[in-house]
């Protein structure tokens, strides 16, 4: 829905009528432009009266819209819509994807088979959010593509990477299904399903398709199973990722189906046969709908801001106003006008560039806003810069063997919580996205090498932003970015990651490795030697200096180095988590910049206001009118002494004064003016100013999270207060209730404040959620009451085996991406 953020804009519409008021009174006059002969140089004479008559008007209307677009543009028109953001698990869905050659077969309603599996999982996903997803490839092996992630946005960029015969030309259907069920296993999603899309059978891999059926079945993992192509001899027509050769002719497909059912069967899933686009969207909806689960979920409250779009129109309006006075109206600086029409030239040339200014929406200075969030997420920054590969670690092992360690036994730590990796070299790449798959993290950990990127130098602070960038801004929970590096770097931009990352309300905690004495290091090249060490005193300098950047934040995201042979990191390091346990609302701070358009749009109207009360107003009539009129004088000089020493109420401003200072974002200072007009009011037995000035105090403290003593002014308002103090009141007291998991409490609230105002969408938004809570409390309590099971230890012989296999092929995978460096590395130091 459309609504103004300063509503109170509208009335400098007001002008409008009081100008042709002042007009009539005679106290404005209006400026002619007389036809004088000398503006045609001699040319005949022609007048065309209604002509110029009807553009005259236009022009006056004109100039009235565009700043009547102006006053509209500072009201500030936004579109407000209500973003779902899941707080609890969904259910985690891999899709298997076959990649062999017949996926190009063109007799999906002339598309490719690989086209229509591709289109549908994109369309299924945007349809179905709060689910996690991912996808394995499966051509003569199988390969993780992307893991089960609620990064909708990689999701897609990967999914859009999947060619025919990327993984050569066979169909290891058991080798894609056990990969699935491998990196499902470690998922604390309450219920998982794999979708497998293909055309063939079995014809490759070690691993047979009846195999991972049981294991997804021993996992409680069903396995769906969509058949995709029509039987009989069908056109094809694809071209070899490796080689780059064109094929082309026909295909006899026909893929066995009884097996596939048969595979479905055993892991408790479905089988589908679908040979046009409908069937198969059909068939992954039925999937979803089956598979889904009830989350608990809140709002976020999107606004798109329209008054660019506004301020524009007025721009090109006031161009064309100008461009048909002085061209087409021919307008003249007339000589008995000469000084007032410069006058009036120069206020609105002023009033013109403000409007430009204001449409390019200028910012400077910034303010904390708080953000709440669920439970939290880590990126990991693995540093794998030639420095790393320094043997300076515990049992001279690199330091880069070092921090693979070290992070996963971290990893074993992090049940439940989403990690990604991003890898910094003279890049930040983000290799694996957040994810619960421990198996894929780990599986990258162990082949970690300065080989996997080819950019030269050591640039931590694109790293820094990289992983800053792998929390989507949708996510429920907070994001954490952990940095396991020696502090060499060869850009020097450190600090202003940290800035950013402070800005975004982003903590980070530096993790050193090394020794603090320099020894002698191979640099890319493999020839030139260089020292380097733990610049441990590097990281502490540019902490300090991000936070002297921003030392005007009251409330500061916290930047740490911790040195990872120091006794107890590791726990350091657990216990960020564990003060923000999953389940549990937390209040991060992000830094907004503060947006300065209006100012320069007011200024606008204001120089367009002084070019009629400065060319139009005679000042001399009027001064010579209230001279002689005693009457005027005296009313003039009681409206003096009224606006300058009567003024308002002291209480009325102190509340108008602290309104004004928590719109700047100074909850300090409006908290100081509040109590002030609280107390004026209690002297004074004004109970509605009182009510107000309760509301506006415990507003102020919940701003700055002082949930406690704003509670204990929201109880002290009246009962027979104003309706709409009443429900902020109650409204913000189901926030805190709601906020600290008191979900009876804040039921409670939530009701109070439908029963003062039953209009608002709001407040029946937030009693669901508090109804959906305590409906599923019980049940959570109880599922964490029960211990887990140590899978490691219980698993069949059979089950180690295939796992193991399949953490290996991600090994491999993760090794066939390394280049070969180019021998100018040496630029590394």
């Amino acid at each position: 829905m459309f609504e103004f953020h300063n509503p109170s804009a509208f009335l400098l519409l007001l002008l409008i009528p009081l100008l042709f008021l002042l007009r009539k009174l005679k106290i404005f006059s209006q400026i002619t432009y007389p036809a004088v002969l000398a503006d045609w140089n001699g040319k005949v004479f022609e007048w065309k009266g209604k002509l110029r008559q009807f553009f005259s008007v236009l022009a006056r209307v004109l100039l009235a819209a565009a700043f009547i677009l102006t006053i509209f543009a500072i009201a500030d028109p936004v579109k407000v819509t209500q973003e779902k953001i899941y707080t609890t698990l969904g259910t985690d869905i891999i899709f298997v994807v076959d990649t062999s050659p017949s996926m190009a077969a063109k007799d999906v309603e002339g598309q490719y088979r690989i086209n229509v599996a591709k289109n549908a999982i994109s369309k299924i996903i945007r349809e179905h959010d709060g689910f996690r997803y991912g996808v394995v490839t499966l051509g003569s092996e199988a390969s993780v593509f992307v893991p089960p992630t609620a990064n909708l946005d990689v999701f897609e960029k990967r999914l859009s990477d999947i060619e025919v015969g990327i993984l050569g030309n066979g169909s290891a259907i058991g080798d894609g299904l056990s990969t699935a069920v491998c990196h499902l296993s470690t998922s604390s999603a309450p219920k998982k399903c794999i979708i497998l899309l293909t055309d063939g059978e079995n014809n490759a891999g070690a691993i047979h398709p009846e195999t991972a059926a049981k294991l997804a079945a021993e996992k409680e993992i069903p396995v769906y199973i969509v058949g995709i192509g029509s039987k009989g001899t069908v056109p094809i027509e694809y071209k070899d990722p490796k080689t780059g050769k064109l094929y082309s002719g026909y295909l006899d497909s026909n893929f066995n189906s009884a097996s596939l059912r048969q595979i479905s069967h055993i892991s408790n899933g479905k089988y589908f046969e679908v040979k046009t686009v409908d069937e198969l969207s059909q068939a992954l909806n039925y999937v979803t709908k089956t598979e889904n689960i009830i989350q608990n979920y809140t709002y976020k409250t999107m606004e798109t801001q329209y008054y660019k779009y506004l301020v524009l129109i007025a721009i090109f309006t006031a161009i064309f106003v100008w461009v048909l006075r002085r061209v087409f109206l021919k307008e003249r600086v007339n000589f008995f006008y000469k000084k007032v029409i410069i006058f009036r030239t120069i206020f609105l040339g002023i009033a013109f560039i403000m409007l430009v200014l204001g449409y390019f929406g200028f910012t400077w200075g910034s303010y904390l806003a708080p953000v709440q969030k669920n439970g939290t997420s880590v990126s990991f920054v693995m540093d794998i810069s030639n420095s790393m590969m320094a043997h300076d670690g515990p049992n001279q092992m690199t330091r880069l063997e070092a921090s693979s360690i070290y992070a996963k036994k971290l990893l074993e730590k992090m049940d439940g919580t989403c990690v990604s990796v991003v890898l910094a070299k003279g890049d930040g790449i983000a290799a694996i996205p957040l994810t619960e798959d421990k198996i894929m993290i780990e599986s990258l950990l162990d082949v970690l090498s300065p080989n996997l990127m080819t950019e030269p130098g050591t640039s931590l602070s694109k790293g820094i932003l990289c992983a800053k960038d792998t929390f989507p801004d949708n996510f429920s929970s907070a994001g954490r970015i952990w940095v396991f590096t020696d502090g060499e770097e060869t850009d020097g931009q450190l600090s202003q990651a940290f800035t950013e990352c402070i800005k975004s309300g982003i903590p980070v905690t530096m993790i050193g490795f090394g020794a603090e004495k320099e020894v002698n290091v191979l640099a890319g090249d493999k020839k030139t030697y260089v020292k380097t060490a733990l610049r441990s005193q590097s990281i502490m300098d540019a902490i300090e200096s991000a936070g002297a950047k921003l030392k005007f934040f009251k409330i500061q995201t916290p930047v740490t180095y911790i040195n990872s042979s120091e006794k107890g990191s590791a726990v350091k390091l657990l216990n960020q988590l564990s003060t923000i346990s999953a389940g549990n609302q937390i209040v991060s701070y992000e830094a907004k910049p503060i947006p300065h358009f209006k100012m320069f749009l007011i200024l606008s109207v204001l120089f367009f206001a002084f070019s009629y009360i400065f060319t139009e107003f005679d000042f001399r009539i009027v001064f010579a009118k209230w001279k002689k009129n005693k009457i005027i004088k005296t009313a003039s000089a009681l409206c003096i002494f009224t606006m300058f020493f009567t003024g308002c109420s002291n209480q009325v401003s102190q509340t108008l004064e602290g309104v004004y200072s928590f719109h700047q974002k100074q909850y300090r200072h409006s908290i100081a003016n509040f109590k002030k007009s609280s107390q004026l009011a209690e002297n004074e037995e004004n109970q509605i100013q009182l009510d107000y000035s309760l509301y506006n105090l415990g507003t102020a403290y919940l701003s700055i999270g002082e949930d406690e003593s704003a509670m204990k002014k929201f109880s002290q308002i009246s009962s027979d207060a104003d309706k709409n103090v009443k429900y902020g009141a109650f409204y913000n007291a189901g926030i805190i209730a709601y906020k600290n998991s008191q979900y009876e409490d804040a039921k409670k609230y939530f009701r109070k404040a439908l029963e003062a105002d039953n209009s608002r969408i709001d407040a029946k938004i937030n009693l669901e959620l508090s109804l959906q809570m305590l409906s599923g409390n019980g049940k959570q309590n109880e599922t964490k009451t029960i211990p887990a099971s140590d899978d490691k230890t219980n698993i069949p012989d059979i089950e180690k085996g295939v796992f193991e296999r399949i953490k290996e092929n991600d090994q491999k995978q993760w090794k066939n991406s390394e280049s070969n460096q180019s021998p100018n590395l040496a630029e590394d130091y």
